[in-house]
């Protein structure tokens, strides 16, 4: 029995760990020992408990970075979790050290993880790198830009110097650990084995030739079965979030609009829920069975996370309403795919009335998001978690020759 450490660092709601649980489901069942290195442990007895499985609290960064201008790449979104500070990353990565010695870990997977990556460099146990584009850079130097859709003249200097000091930093973490030095920022993702839980069209860079894509993997048998409100209008799905800045403004087009509405807020006000609740927009107060969801739905709205690729494997069109830069950077993607309509960031909420009769009322959204369906040569996410858990037990296997050969020298 092997004992496999699965860190989840950066990122916020359940999507990591929810990504994590079929992968440490199978990998039990092949007799491991799978752990749970959690940002977030504060909804991870409801999700994980029912199934037994092991988990503890990550390292992470608390201090909070200010006066920083917005973010030009991941480079610059690691200096907001101490990769600005030496000193303060050396104990980030000593306590994950710590973490994984107590473990005794014999093989170890990231997903968003680019401290413990840092830290992990040199221990001789092997790394499996998993999650979204987002969070695995393409290897190049300096890292790609996040607004690939807008001018970048002048931004050139400025990642220059952003990758020069990251590296430096995070090669004096890197000589206090006796550990190999890195020679660009990109070298962080250095692994034994890599995987893309994405489709290629969606990749948030860009298409990428080497991309070891194995499509997504999302939770999507947890959950209570939708109950749709009555009547003859299509059912839409809406995955919202409590702190949404125009959270009341979508709710109030929802309630013009003619769909039929479904809607989960975690934490929603009550007030807010008393405010919207109609016949024909009803509110769950519990996460819902995703499978069921977007089988039964004709459209979804959501931020442009995990629900993106649940609606699009299912060729069904979005309305997309970003919060941060991964989202926004999705929700173009998607957007130039034809098969969603969004509100940026900094979008006027009097269009949300506008984009939802679209949604609904535009059947080439519709039509582009089942060209998008039908070009997928599998939508069985059972076939992702396979290859993650066959590259495990690769790893495993032959780290395993490699420390009998050790012995035998």
């Amino acid at each position: 029995m092997a004992t496999i450490a699965l860190n989840w660092e950066l990122g916020a709601a359940l999507g990591h760990v929810g990504r994590y649980l079929p992968i440490a489901l199978q990998l039990r069942a092949q007799g491991h020992r799978p752990v749970l290195i959690l940002r977030d442990i504060s909804r991870a007895e409801a999700v994980l408990g029912p199934h037994r499985i092991e988990f503890l609290q990550a390292p992470v960064w608390l201090t909070p970075v200010h006066g920083l201008p917005p973010d030009l790449n991941f480079t610059e979104t690691l200096y907001r979790f101490g990769f600005l500070k030496p000193d303060g990353l050396l104990s980030m990565a000593r306590a994950w050290r710590s973490l994984w010695e107590l473990l005794q870990a014999d093989l170890m997977v990231f997903d968003h993880a680019p401290t413990a990556l840092l830290a992990a460099r040199g221990l001789g146990v092997p790394r499996l790198i998993l999650g979204n584009t987002f969070a695995i850079p393409p290897r190049v130097c300096p890292l790609p830009r996040y607004r690939w859709w807008a001018n970048g003249a002048g931004e050139h200097l400025r990642l220059a110097e952003t990758e020069e000091r990251t590296t430096r930093n995070c090669n004096t973490v890197l000589k206090d650990l006796g550990a190999p030095l890195i020679a660009q920022v990109a070298d962080l993702f250095e692994a034994e084995a890599t995987y893309l839980c994405a489709r290629a069209k969606l990749d948030v860079y860009g298409e990428r030739p080497d991309g070891n894509y194995i499509g997504p993997i999302n939770s999507l048998s947890m959950g209570s079965a939708p109950l749709w409100p009555t009547g003859d209008a299509p059912p839409v799905f809406a995955y919202l979030k409590a702190d949404y800045q125009h959270l009341d403004a979508v709710l109030g087009a929802i309630g013009k609009s003619r769909g039929r509405y479904l809607i989960y807020v975690a934490g929603l006000p009550e007030q807010l829920r008393k405010r919207h609740e109609s016949g024909h927009v009803a509110f769950s107060a519990t996460p819902l069975l995703m499978s069921e969801v977007v089988r039964q739905c004709a459209a979804i709205i959501c931020h442009a996370g995990g629900m993106s690729d649940i609606a699009l494997d299912k060729g069904k069109p979005l309305l997309l309403l970003p919060m941060q830069m991964e989202q926004t950077m999705t929700s173009h993607r998607v957007e130039a795919l034809g098969a969603a309509v969004m509100l940026a960031l900094d979008g006027n909420p009097a269009t949300l009335s506008k984009l939802l009769k679209r949604l609904l009322d535009d059947d080439s959204l519709a039509a582009r998001a089942a060209d998008y369906a039908a070009q997928l040569s599998s939508a069985d996410q059972s076939l992702a978690v396979g290859r993650v858990v066959e590259g495990c037990e690769a790893l495993l296997a032959g780290s395993a020759h490699a420390s009998a050969c050790d012995r035998s020298r």
